[in-house]
């Protein structure tokens, strides 16, 4: 069975302020990393994580990046879009860009999307 990852998992994992969600996180994340569990990580989980870790806790941007690219790379994360969400990251690292609008400028580059939109970050990219 493939199971949903939701944004909390990630979060108590990557900030360990609750310990006996530290814990269990730890486990879970050892289980994806050794592909004993199969996860899919949601865009908008992806992009939650990415605001709450950087805006409420206030880590710094690239390492959350990091975190998070880490977290895509484990054996057990079966996304299709990883590539997609690699260069959607990749995007918010190097401009001073939103993930939705990193999302659709990937896309885009990727796949070949248009882009209609009235934000310059988005016409920019």
């Amino acid at each position: 069975m493939v199971y949903l990852l939701d944004t909390n998992v990630i979060i108590r994992f990557l900030v360990g302020d609750h310990e006996e969600h530290l814990e269990k996180s730890r486990q879970i994340f050892k289980e994806i990393e050794m592909a004993k569990l199969q996860v899919e990580i949601l865009e908008g989980v992806v992009m939650e994580a990415f605001f709450v870790l950087t805006k409420f806790y206030k880590l710094p941007k690239n390492d959350v990046i990091d975190d998070l690219k880490s977290i895509l790379n484990m054996n057990g994360v079966i996304n299709q879009n990883k590539t997609i969400l690699y260069e959607a990251l990749n995007i918010i690292e190097n401009k001073n860009i939103d993930f939705v609008d990193a999302l659709i400028c990937a896309k885009s580059k990727l796949q070949g999307f248009g882009k209609l939109s009235f934000d310059e970050d988005v016409k920019k990219c």
